[in-house]
């Protein structure tokens, strides 16, 4: 189970900027992987789980196969669920291609214990960032990196 952190202030602002340049300086190397914990700014929705991704190629400046594991927990009964969401570019036909909030999986059961789950592969992708959100809010979207 990953480690539940939590920051205030401009340690937590210090703590997602190391995270991001953290990742963004793996992204050179061999396969990376990391367990992550997040939730929504009032506890409600959570995901916890690993991401791995590797690099396939130089087409592009860097293109990336991933792979994740998550459990996504619906913690109060609210009527919101919670989300794992992604956004990232994908290599396709010699050129980038933006993709907005994509939801990877949910959990709308309302706290009930019972979690969803989201697992699966990407492949040709760059500047993949994760979050947790409440489904169908945007605005309610927390970076896990």
């Amino acid at each position: 189970m990953a480690r539940r952190l939590s920051f205030g202030g401009t340690w937590k602002k210090l703590a997602v900027a190391a995270a991001s340049a953290g990742l963004v300086i793996g992204l050179s190397g061999q396969a990376q992987a990391a367990t992550y914990w997040q939730s929504t700014w009032d506890g409600c929705a959570s995901v916890d789980g690993d991401y791995s991704y590797w690099k396939v190629s130089n087409d592009g400046g860097g293109v990336y196969n991933t792979s994740w594991n998550f459990t996504i927990w619906d913690n109060c009964a609210d009527g919101k669920g919670a989300g794992l969401y992604t956004t990232f570019s994908k290599w396709d036909n010699n050129t980038w291609t933006p993709h907005g909030y994509t939801k990877l999986g949910s959990d709308s059961d309302g706290a009930n214990g019972t979690p969803g789950y989201a697992s699966g592969n990407g492949y040709s992708l760059k500047d993949v960032r994760l979050y947790v959100c409440f489904v169908g809010d945007p605005g309610s979207c927390r970076a896990l990196f």
